[in-house]
């Protein structure tokens, strides 16, 4: 394994993939440290390019979930039974659901013009299109009828952003950390990868030295820690590095899923082949949850006689949560550094996801009805988006762990790429938000 490098990221998912292209483009050498094993050939791609998941897309979901290393899946709701790593070549990205909008809560770290620029170049990385979608008759049915409830409400429907494209067989080809680097063309043969777990960061006063795998130390002038809002401050911890903020102010979406039969009026008739539909109901003031229709990953075992329903009757919907940020919500670590979850809802957290099953049933009675054993049920609190353990604050104040360039405070060379980056409260999937932020951090990483 080389031992030295010009930076080191330590985590190989999206945001740890993006680090590594966007520090090649500005001629620097990248080595990427990933302790879990490649789940998908070539490795970092998705799992989800399997021909089965073609024919049967219900089955993905359990797939997935196989690789998600859960911390205490018998813990109680505030305790974040949901809550699990992936340790696999890709990380996250490799099992990812690919759904990217931009984020809806935006703070100061950026100006308007650069969160656009960033979120262009985010969305570059990752393939995102949203027009391919277009030609479903699902997709247009869907709008039409639902565009007219929702405008009473002030409310819209719109297109969804996918990092994804139709292949030349007319199916979804998922974009992973893989394709993030292979899209780099020749400056990836700057980014090298090793499988190395890595115990603790080597800090030197204000600097941090290299890494620790094993009996070596892997050196490099800049440390990137990418794994994630729940490993990232898990690593720092171990390392003794442990701010005020660190772990705290944690944020998440409780997502609440169902699967629908619609009118058969909204649908191509069977044996036409129709795109599946998908389509986002971004939050409102009055409506704080991000709302998709799409079909994409189902719990469910559906119950006769809605066994054998013909493929373009079926939509899942899935409304996302958001949980206030609050400083005493977060992650506690023990003498072996473990983390433990307790992040108790608020009332106000309480009303929202009690507005969320009262919208799922409006909106399902303007499209269809719910598929028998398919009724709306909320995913293991803690499963999806945790942000906010690592947040950026402006100044060094103790709010914060890192500054708005991703360095964490009090030193001069170690830097972060994860979601718990993120300090607001989102509604939406943050991973777009996570990549334009490290595709931002690795401009100033790379004058380091």
């Amino acid at each position: 394994m080389a031992t030295r490098a010009d930076v080191l990221v330590v985590g190989s998912g999206p945001l740890g993939a993006t680090v590594a292209r966007r520090l090649a483009e500005h001629g620097r050498t990248v080595l990427i440290l990933e302790q879990g094993p490649a789940i998908s050939d070539p490795p970092g791609s998705h799992v989800r390019k399997a021909v089965r998941f073609r024919t049967d897309p219900d089955a993905y979901l359990k797939v997935a979930a196989a690789h998600l290393e859960h911390f205490d899946s018998a813990a109680p709701r505030d305790h974040l039974p949901g809550a699990s790593v992936t340790r696999a070549q890709g990380g996250q990205g490799v099992i990812w659901t690919n759904l990217c909008p931009r984020g809806d809560a935006p703070w100061d770290a950026l100006t308007p013009a650069q969160w656009d620029e960033y979120y262009g170049v985010a969305e570059t990385y990752l393939g995102v299109q949203a027009d391919q979608f277009e030609s479903s008759v699902r997709q247009q049915s869907i709008r039409a009828r639902i565009a007219r409830h929702l405008a009473a409400h002030g409310r819209r429907i719109l297109a969804l952003p996918v990092a994804a494209r139709f292949d030349a067989g007319d199916q979804l080809y998922f974009f992973s950390p893989y394709d993030i680097l292979a899209g780099s063309g020749e400056v990836g043969a700057r980014v090298h990868s090793a499988r190395a777990t890595v115990h603790s960061l080597v800090v030197h006063g204000s600097r941090v030295a290299g890494v620790s795998v094993g009996n070596e130390t892997i050196a490099a002038k800049a440390i990137v820690v990418a794994s994630g809002a729940i490993g990232t401050p898990w690593l720092l911890h171990s390392s003794g590095i442990r701010p005020t903020a660190l772990g705290r102010w944690l944020s998440y979406h409780p997502i609440l899923i169902t699967q629908l039969v619609l009118d058969e009026d909204l649908c191509a008739v069977p044996g036409v082949s129709d795109r599946v539909p998908r389509l986002q109901i971004p939050p409102t003031d009055i409506a704080e949850w991000y709302t998709l229709i799409l079909r994409d990953v189902s719990p469910f075992e559906p119950k006769e006689p809605d066994v054998n329903l013909h493929p373009n009757r079926l939509v899942e919907m899935q409304l996302l949560c958001p949980i206030d940020v609050d400083e005493r919500n977060g992650i506690c670590f023990d003498d072996s550094s473990r983390p433990t979850f307790d992040v108790p809802l608020s009332s106000a957290d309480e009303s929202r996801l009690a507005g969320a099953e009262a919208d799922a049933d409006q909106l399902t009675e303007v499209l269809g009805r719910y598929r028998n054993g398919c009724r709306p049920t909320w995913l293991e609190f803690g499963f999806a988006h945790v942000t906010g353990t690592t947040r950026m604050s402006a100044t060094d104040d103790g709010s914060g762990v890192a500054d708005y360039n991703g360095r964490v405070w009090g030193f001069d060379n170690l830097f972060l790429a994860t979601n718990g980056l993120i300090p607001t409260r989102m509604a939406v999937n943050p991973t777009l938000t996570g990549v334009a932020l490290a595709a931002r951090i690795a401009g100033g990483i790379a004058n380091v």
